[in-house]
């Protein structure tokens, strides 16, 4: 029994300085590799911080991205609308700001993309359905509109469609303008007798409803000679390539004249004594 004891208390005192040694052996090795574990904890430290930077820039960069293209987008915006602003500034003209009978409409779109000559306008509640409205661009002839099922088309120079009354030259030769192409028109009908010359003027008549009389349309360019009447090819001023504004003519103003004034005018050219020929030669001998 005594052994028995002996032999635990020498087990309990060796096991006790194995563990103080241990225990301190520990200790130094602690001390031994506190640097290393120091070098990792802030190197570790060091790539989870440049992670996060890294990942907030590409958040940022992102961000400024998303932000770059919405301010493009704004940016394209407001030079859209200043452009049309300043469309709008010199479509502008005062003869036709104040006149009851003429509005302003702005194109929409095209009608069909692979057709220039047709445009959808916007539309007014002062407009009847199946009317011809003339279409003005700046001064010149520039279209007709017809409203129909409430939509309001634009007819261009350019389409053969596009048919109105006009006068040409200074003696005011009546004729039908008829589209052909972005530059050109034709005039048809025109007295067969008439006297009209390459580079004359064509202005609407007013006659026909549809434009207000005298907008300029062109000039001739070329003149043929039909069976019984004259066409005349002319060179359009309008830029029909550029539909952006326009005066839309509502109403032409009926044209009162003085039956009494232009009476007497005639008679006044009636009684207009004639020069003789004969002695005007006489006074050149």
């Amino acid at each position: 029994m005594n052994k028995k004891i002996l032999f635990t208390v020498v087990i309990s005192v060796v096991a006790l300085l194995l563990f103080q040694k241990e225990e301190r052996f520990q200790e130094s090795f602690s001390k031994l590799t506190l640097p290393i574990k120091h070098f990792y904890l802030e190197f570790s430290n060091d790539i989870i911080e440049k992670f996060e930077k890294y990942t907030k820039q590409a958040q940022r960069i992102k961000q400024l991205q998303e932000e770059n293209i919405l301010l493009r987008k704004y940016l394209y915006q407001q030079k859209m609308t200043i452009n049309q602003l300043e469309e709008y500034s010199h479509s502008k003209l005062q003869k036709y700001v104040h006149d009851e009978n003429v509005i302003q409409v702005q194109t929409i779109s095209y009608k069909k993309i692979n057709d220039f000559s047709s445009i959808y306008l916007t539309n007014s509640n002062q407009l009847k359905n199946d009317k011809i409205y003339g279409l003005i661009q700046k001064n010149v002839a520039a279209g007709i509109a017809i409203k129909t099922d409430n939509l309001l088309e634009g007819i261009l120079l350019s389409n053969e469609k596009c048919q109105f009354s006009t006068f040409i030259g200074e003696k005011r030769m009546p004729g039908i303008a008829k589209g052909v192409d972005e530059k050109t028109m034709e005039i048809n009908f025109i007295p067969k007798w008439s006297k009209i010359e390459v580079g004359d003027k064509v202005v609407t008549s007013g006659l026909d409803n549809i434009f207000l009389a005298n907008i300029p349309v062109g000039k001739v360019k070329k003149i043929l000679t039909r069976s019984t009447y004259k066409t005349a090819i002319i060179e359009t001023y309008a830029n029909v390539l550029h539909p952006e504004y326009f005066y839309l003519v509502k109403k032409v103003p009926i044209q009162v004249y003085d039956v009494n004034q232009t009476k007497k005018s005639d008679e006044e050219n009636l009684t207009k004594p004639k020069k003789n020929k004969g002695s005007k030669k006489a006074a050149r001998h």
